[in-house]
Order: structure tokens, then C-alpha cells, then sequence
């Protein structure tokens, strides 16, 4: 897996995408055997993916947002629609170079609702949703979770995160 990601994220190997993406399909459906409840056609909840956004710096340096992909896979292949609901708002050193309370830290105030959110959801800013959030790799949750308290604090919404990797 590290290899595979290695190749990846890291040295431009884009076509992995379609192989990474379609194991997060798996992923989503574990999720919801476990979760035991689905949105139907007639909630009034929606279902969207997002993805944990990338700093510019890390845009020029890969020149791709390897979670964007990931989760523009797999909405392609079980029909939700990809939002970028996050935005990034500072630069911030790799995180797998720190220790879990060096994260917790670092990502303090690092992501921030989309300005052009209300482009995407219009007036349903008020419905209910299930936001799924797609990274590559869940190492302690640091990311996952400052993504999910400035969603819940914007959308009243249930919100999981999605991962490659572990």
C-alpha cells in the first residue's frame, strides 16, 4: 500500500486513481452496512462527497489533489455528486512527519467552508446531509476530524470519513 501510494501521490501516477477509487467503493459500502441506514429518494437528507483540500504549495508541487480524485472516482461510481465543500486557507508541513499531538495542532483553524458553497447547494443550505469526506490515508484522525467540525458548524449534517488507507 505504501508502495502503491508512494507511486501515486508522489510520483504522478495518475492512472492509480481508477484502482484506488473503486477500493473506496468498498469502503462506502461497509460504511453503510454498518451505519444500517440509508437516505432514500424520499428524505430530505442528501447525500454528497467531498475531499480534504490540498494547499496550493502542495497543488504546484504534485500538480493534483490525490483525495479530489479518489473521490470524484468514486462518485462517478455510485452516482453522488462530488462537492468541494472545503477550502484550505494556510499551508501546513507534511503530516506524517509529526506526532499526533503536533497534528492536532498544526491543523487548528486550517480548513474553512468553500466561498463558493452557495453556488453548489443554492437554498438547500438548510436540508440535512450526508457528507462523506475522501482522503488517502487515516492516520489519527486529526484531518478527518477538523474537516468535520467546520462542515458541522456550517450544514447540519452527518459526516464520515472515507480512506484508502490506515
Amino acid at each position: 500500500m505504501k508502495e502503491l501510494l508512494a507511486r501515486y501521490k508522489y510520483r504522478g501516477d495518475e492512472r492509480l486513481k481508477t484502482v484506488l477509487g473503486q477500493m473506496l467503493v468498498h469502503s462506502y459500502h461497509l460504511l453503510h452496512k454498518a451505519r444500517d441506514t440509508f437516505p432514500s429518494e424520499s428524505d430530505s437528507v442528501r447525500e454528497l462527497i467531498t475531499f480534504v483540500p490540498v494547499s496550493e504549495r502542495r497543488m504546484l508541487e504534485r500538480g493534483f489533489n490525490q483525495a479530489e480524485q479518489m473521490a470524484v472516482e468514486l462518485g462517478q461510481r455510485i452516482g453522488i455528486p462530488v462537492i468541494p465543500l472545503l477550502k484550505r486557507s494556510k499551508h501546513t508541513d507534511k503530516q506524517s512527519f509529526k506526532k499526533r499531538s503536533e497534528r492536532l495542532d498544526d491543523l487548528e483553524h486550517v480548513f474553512e467552508v468553500n466561498d463558493s458553497i452557495h453556488a453548489y447547494l443554492g437554498k438547500s443550505l438548510n436540508a440535512s446531509y450526508v457528507i462523506y469526506i475522501v482522503d488517502d490515508v487515516y492516520t489519527t484522525g486529526s484531518t478527518m476530524n477538523q474537516c468535520a467540525k467546520v462542515l458541522g458548524e456550517y450544514l447540519s449534517a452527518e459526516v464520515f470519513g472515507l480512506t484508502w488507507a490506515r
